[in-house]
């Protein structure tokens, strides 16, 4: 009874990690498709100044700050005990009064903040390439999709850098261009996501053949050729070579005299 218990228990801790996994999945999809959405917005709304900039992110806070904090109060405190979203929630209020109540000073630091964010989106994915690659090689299986993601992640910290660093004059183009670096690391995250959840589900499983690399040699050696087997050749059919040679009476020449002599007699009789 007491191994069913603790069978039990080991069950119950195993769904609980397996939706917690899935919650922090959903979480980075939703995310991703925020990028996305972010970055869409600043490439086709030609009016977009940084008062309007920073009325939309101080919703956009606002509103996963709420989120944030209702699911705290909804959830039971014994799923997840390590689970910050009241935390999380109070900052991003905070940061959402942040950006209504200082605009011209976000204004003058959007560059710095837009650059922060690509290249800290471009460093998880870094990590997520070397993850994979690892991976690959406990594995002994190769694949191309760390390299992948390790491209996408090099593209995202160089936005990143050239927002910071090189920054256009124009705010027009300073959109457009942190726009484009926005849908970038959005859709690559979700292609991170799904590659890199596939793996560690592929790891975890087991269910891999490792590649085999043919075996290569140095040397070739070269069979030396079997002797041709030559068949013996069939006797003849002779009946009379084969016929065993009658015995030949060797007489001496007293002999042959003294028979012939009583050949004669007989005769005369």
């Amino acid at each position: 009874m007491l191994h069913m218990t603790e069978r039990e228990k080991e069950l119950e801790r195993e769904i609980r990690n397996e939706q917690k996994e899935n919650q922090q999945k959903w979480y980075h999809y939703l995310l991703s498709i925020l990028l996305v959405l972010m970055g869409l917005v600043f490439v086709i709304y030609k009016e977009m100044d940084i008062p309007f900039l920073c009325r939309f992110f101080a919703c956009v806070f606002a509103a996963a700050g709420v989120i944030s904090i209702i699911t705290y109060a909804v959830k039971d405190v014994t799923a997840g005990y390590y689970r910050l979203d009241l935390a999380y929630g109070m900052m991003a209020i905070f940061a959402a009064v942040i950006f209504f109540t200082k605009q011209d000073d976000i204004g003058e630091y959007f560059p710095l903040i837009a650059g922060a964010i690509l290249v800290a989106n471009g460093v998880v994915k870094l990590q997520h390439s070397i993850d994979m690659k690892r991976i690959d090689r406990k594995m002994k299986k190769v694949t191309e999709a760390w390299l992948v993601v390790m491209i996408f992640s090099l593209i995202c910290m160089g936005s990143g850098l050239f927002s910071v660093f090189l920054t256009p004059k124009d705010m027009r183009t300073l959109f457009i261009f942190v726009g484009i670096a926005l849908m970038v690391a959005g859709a690559s995250d979700i292609f991170t996501n799904i590659a890199f959840n596939r793996k560690v589900k592929l790891f975890r499983s087991g269910d891999y053949k490792p590649d085999e690399k043919p075996e290569t040699k140095s040397e070739e050696t070269v069979a030396a050729p079997e002797p041709e087997h030559v068949p013996s050749p069939e006797p003849e059919n002779a009946s009379v070579s084969d016929a065993e040679p009658e015995p030949v009476s060797v007489f001496e020449p007293g002999e042959v005299s003294s028979q012939n002599s009583e050949d004669a007699s007989d005769q005369s009789s």
